[in-house]
Order: structure tokens, then C-alpha cells, then sequence
């Protein structure tokens, strides 16, 4: 749990180790968010993606009187759902309010999962990767692997292209790089619908 000031503000439920490690990386950087220190809390659904989808509200139920807030956050590749992205956010925030949430419960799905986040315009994205060379490098290789279309924000599967460039790189994959990614990269630049939206509900949560 997060030692920064300001109560038991916030709990957050998520897929798995991976997105552990960004969410705590991310709300440790409170002044580049946009928002005032925050207590919080991780949690892991040992369901993943699924069970964050179809569990939340019940995993949540026992902290209802302790946290203000809650975020509920997963991959849309592997939750199971059949519905858009947005529609799965709907439906998951529905259950939360249903469940006593009221308006104090947000879902955050990624789409297409979480490695979407990594591939910011940022110089830091290769140096951590353990790629040898600038971002425009970077892409340009992964451009003549067939994993990155010129006409293309980012990878269209961000978790292959992730993991090539680290088996390239000889770098070992950890969950460790995820909070090191979060910690680091210029958050203006990512242009992802689910991080913006977590990164406005923060800031209407916790204002500075």
C-alpha cells in the first residue's frame, strides 16, 4: 500500500502482477497525473481479466466502507467479453453500482491489453525495453518485422511487439519493466482511450 497522505482513498482491483507494477508506478507520479497524493491500495483478481470482468463488484463488496474509491482495471483481449470496449466498461460499472458502488467505482478496460500502454513516443520506451538505439529505430526495425504499419499510433499487437524487442535486446521480461515504463515515460504523450480515461477520473477524484 501506497504510504502518500490522504486516507484510504482508493482501491484498485487488476488482472494480474503486470498491471500491479504500472498501476503503481503511475499513481506514484501524482503531479505529472495531474492530481494530489493518493493512498491506495493493488489488488489481484485470481481470475485475471475474467474475473475482473464478471467479479469485480463481488471481489469489492468487503471494501465498501473503507475506500472512497474504486478502480477496476483488465485487458480486453482475454477478459471474454463479447462486447466492445466500451460497452464492457459499461456493463462492469453498471454491477458496481448496483453492488454500492453508486458513482465511486470506475472501469478502465485496455484495448487490446496492457503492453498498449508501452509504446509511447518517449526515448525511455527503448532504453528500458534494452533496445540498442532511439524510439524511431525502434519502430522502424519493428516496421520490417511486420509488427508496426507506417500508418499505425503504435503496434497493432503491442504485447508481440513488446516481447520481440526484448528477446532481441536479450532483455529479460519481468513485471518490474511495466513499473519502470510507468514510472518514466512523458504521460502527455500516451494517446490511449483507457489511459486518458483513467487519467481524467483520477484528476475528478483526486484534484490538487
Amino acid at each position: 500500500m501506497s504510504r502518500q497522505a490522504g486516507g484510504k482513498a482508493l482501491i484498485v482491483l487488476v488482472a494480474d502482477q503486470d498491471m500491479a507494477q504500472t498501476v503503481k508506478g503511475l499513481l506514484g507520479r501524482w503531479q505529472s497525473l495531474g492530481i494530489a497524493p493518493v493512498k491506495f491500495e493493488v489488488r489481484r483478481h485470481h481470475n485475471r481479466d475474467g474475473g475482473c470482468r464478471v467479479g469485480a463488484t463481488q471481489y469489492l463488496r468487503p471494501f465498501l466502507g473503507n475506500y472512497r474509491h474504486a478502480l477496476v482495471v483488465f485487458d480486453f483481449r482475454g477478459s471474454g467479453t463479447r462486447l466492445t470496449r466500451e460497452k464492457t466498461q459499461e456493463e462492469v460499472e453498471k454491477a458496481l453500482r448496483q453492488g454500492g458502488w453508486e458513482d465511486r467505482a470506475k472501469a478502465i478496460v485496455i484495448e487490446p491489453e496492457l503492453e498498449a500502454w508501452v509504446w509511447a513516443a518517449s526515448e525511455k520506451v527503448p532504453e528500458i525495453l534494452g533496445w540498442k538505439g532511439q524510439y524511431s529505430a525502434l519502430k522502424h526495425w519493428l516496421h520490417k518485422q511486420d509488427l508496426w504499419p507506417n500508418d499505425n499510433l503504435k503496434p497493432p499487437d503491442p504485447k508481440t511487439a513488446m516481447e520481440r524487442t526484448m528477446r532481441e535486446s536479450r532483455s529479460r521480461r519481468t513485471s518490474r519493466k511495466f513499473y519502470e515504463l510507468a514510472s518514466a515515460v512523458n504521460l502527455a504523450r500516451c494517446r490511449d482511450p483507457a489511459f486518458n480515461e483513467l487519467k481524467k477520473t483520477l484528476q475528478a477524484w483526486f484534484p490538487p
